[in-house]
């Protein structure tokens, strides 16, 4: 469950607040941190918020078209060109790592780049008929060509069920949509009083832009943090890297599988392997072959749930036998 952030009223100095005001202003932050405290939730629906858990990989093509890729987790970075990339760079103080999206140098392509994180449908419906408020860090880069350094944040809602939203929701619609121009240092932006509908099911955060002309060495937009919350904008908040992991790994995760004992010449033997948490739902399993003694190289599986999937191999002596497999689960949207 995502918590309303406590109203924030202002007033000059010198000036009178009104005892009403204050006593809505005390009430509101009271229960705020009476529920953080008792563990009603965060405040913040976007995982993986400042860059942190990299489980794909630190540098990656971007496909052209398709669903685009997840590199830093819960991240889409989208083109339907060629001449694109995403990587993990060097964050601000106080973190470890932020996100680049980059039309590669000399790349003369003008198709559009686009940074997206759904939300899945169960943290979605907490905002539901909700005020919300967006903020994300960006930055440019030197030779960023769209038109004016600028960019077009979205809020995008939908009505159907932990869709993908590359593909497309049903009934999306924006609830917000809105340039920005952004500068070569890393600027925090909000966005509030973004009006979500009670019919909203599914949400997703989007950045894009036009480039414009033949890139330069440094055509790219930086990311290095963002909040979707209900009520006004507040300050980030920030999970242990430990937490983030593990709401990461309910969408993704990658392991390593080892068998080890005695082999029977053209008997096939399994062993369970187990998720390092609930997933999403049942995933799509990869599995890629390490090493392999008196068992074939070719990899089997079945029995795939949200919680694992048995791994299974054909010996291929009687013998003392072992293989060793890697693996990515990948319940992502």
């Amino acid at each position: 469950m995502v918590l309303p952030v406590p109203n924030q009223s202002t007033a000059a100095a010198g000036s009178k607040i009104l005892a009403s005001e204050w006593n809505s202003d005390v009430r509101d932050a009271v229960d705020y941190l009476v529920a953080l405290q008792g563990g009603t939730g965060r405040r913040n629906a976007l995982i993986n918020s400042h860059f942190d858990i990299w489980q794909a990989g630190t540098t990656a093509t971007i496909p052209t078209g398709g669903t685009g890729i997840y590199l830093a987790d819960q991240w889409i970075a989208y083109r339907n060109a060629a001449g694109a990339t995403v990587s993990q760079q060097t964050g601000p103080t106080g973190q470890k790592f932020k996100m680049r999206v980059q039309r590669n140098a000399a790349n003369a392509s003008t198709v559009g780049l686009k940074i997206c994180q759904p939300i899945e449908s169960r943290d979605s419906l907490s905002f539901a008929g909700q005020s919300a408020s967006l903020r994300l860090t960006l930055a440019a880069g030197a030779n960023f060509s769209a038109a004016a350094s600028t960019v077009t944040i979205r809020v995008e809602y939908g009505t159907g069920t932990d869709q993908n939203p590359i593909t497309g929701y049903t009934g999306a619609t924006n609830a917000l949509s809105t340039t920005q121009v952004i500068t070569t240092t890393l600027v925090d932006y909000t966005f509030d009083n973004i009006d979500i509908p009670s019919s909203a099911t599914q949400l997703a955060v989007w950045v894009e832009w036009t480039p414009v002309g033949t890139a330069g060495a440094n055509d790219f937009v930086e990311i290095s943090a963002a909040q979707l919350s209900v009520g006004s904008a507040a300050g980030y908040e920030r999970l242990p890297i430990s937490q983030t992991l593990v709401e990461c790994q309910r969408y993704y995760c990658a392991g390593l599988a080892v068998w080890d004992g005695s082999a029977t010449n053209g008997v096939r033997f399994s062993m369970g392997v187990c998720f390092p948490v609930t997933m999403r739902t049942a995933p799509t399993v990869v599995q890629t072959n390490v090493s392999n003694v008196a068992f074939a190289a070719a990899t089997g599986q079945q029995y795939i749930t949200v919680a694992g999937f048995s791994t299974q191999r054909i010996a291929t002596a009687t013998a003392a036998g072992v293989f060793n497999e890697t693996y990515t689960a990948n319940a992502r949207l």
